[in-house]
């Protein structure tokens, strides 16, 4: 066993976080900056620092800390970390600052706000999981960039929209300019319920073997395999590899 077993209602936990990374943490730094880009963290995901007090807001096991650095940046700052447990989203929303907004939208598939003032019920292990997810897929995406000889890869970020942590990069710019690919981390959703590795060509070119490409939208590599796999981080890279070198090929 490599990775903390997942809860039985893994849908349900991973709605929960689906909904407060949207409502909650991106909107937080959009409310500010007016867009959000969100990453993984050790134990969690969260912002990266933002706005005049290099605030960040962050999800780590079962709460959500809303963090500032006010003053200068040479060691005399003054900090404060605000952590909220066993909340609402109506809590959440304003311990981050700002109302509750049922129009907000991070894309095409954003999560329903629901019931703002309904008691969030969230498995402190569900968070871990979904960062250790993350990291190690985005390793392995560090990995494949630095493997290839000019990637032109794009920076990789937490979708709230899919709970997904992605880039893109161009397949062979030399002999085949244009063609690019998404490689990431999802954390599940109706198409495979548990969390996966994906390789999602731009085009409809499937080159290589047939097996591979398991999915209408590419490649998947799922959570129990890599799971079962005794270097998980090597079994990630080698997927991503291997999907881009059918696609040069």
């Amino acid at each position: 066993m490599n990775f903390v077993q997942l809860p039985d209602d893994w849908p349900t936990q991973r709605g929960t976080l689906q909904r407060i990374a949207t409502h909650v943490v991106a909107q937080a730094q959009q409310k500010v900056t007016g867009h959000f880009a969100l990453m993984a963290v050790p134990g969690g995901f969260g912002t990266p620092q933002f706005g005049a007090d290099r605030q960040r807001v962050r999800v780590s096991g079962g709460s959500v800390f809303v963090e500032t650095a006010k003053g200068p940046r040479d060691g005399g700052a003054e900090t404060s970390v605000h952590m909220i447990a066993g909340s609402t989203l109506r809590d959440l929303c304003a311990a981050a600052g700002f109302e509750p907004d049922p129009d907000f939208s991070v894309g095409h598939d954003t999560p329903e706000l629901g019931d703002v003032d309904e008691p969030l019920m969230l498995d402190s292990e569900t968070t871990t999981v979904v960062g250790d997810w993350y990291l190690l897929g985005q390793r392995a995406m560090d990995v494949t960039i630095a493997s290839l000889p000019d990637p032109q890869a794009s920076v990789a970020r937490l979708w709230p929209e899919h709970f997904d942590i992605g880039i893109d990069l161009a397949v062979d710019p030399a002999n085949k300019p244009g063609i690019r690919t998404n490689l990431g981390a999802a954390a599940g959703d109706s198409y495979h319920e548990e969390p996966y590795l994906y390789v999602g060509p731009w085009d409809d070119s499937r080159p290589g073997p047939a097996e591979f490409w398991n999915a209408p939208f590419g490649a998947t590599l799922g959570f129990g395999e890599l799971d079962a796999a005794e270097n998980p981080l090597a079994a990630a890279t080698e997927f991503f590899l291997h999907g881009v070198a059918y696609l040069r090929s």
